[in-house]
């Protein structure tokens, strides 16, 4: 698990997910409770997610939750 702070002062914990046919997905959980949102991962399989995961520094985190969705949302841009 990751954590970043966003330009707000919003602090998120970030971690993998998987969404209904094996598609791999950031989630990121507001720290205190309340808001989660989602971004797709390119990586088919559990283990080339926490690889991509893994590479991923604070920008490409921020950018990710930039272009998040909310959690129940059915939409989700790769």
């Amino acid at each position: 698990m990751h954590s970043i702070t966003d330009a707000k002062g919003q602090d998120w914990d970030v971690m993998l997910g998987r969404e209904s046919y094996g598609m791999q997905v950031l989630l990121f959980v507001a720290s205190g409770g309340g808001e989660v949102r989602k971004a797709m991962l390119a990586s088919d399989t559990r283990v080339d997610a926490q690889a991509e995961l893994a590479g991923m520094d604070r920008e490409a985190l921020l950018e990710r939750l930039a272009v998040s969705v909310p959690w129940g949302s059915q939409v989700m841009p790769r």
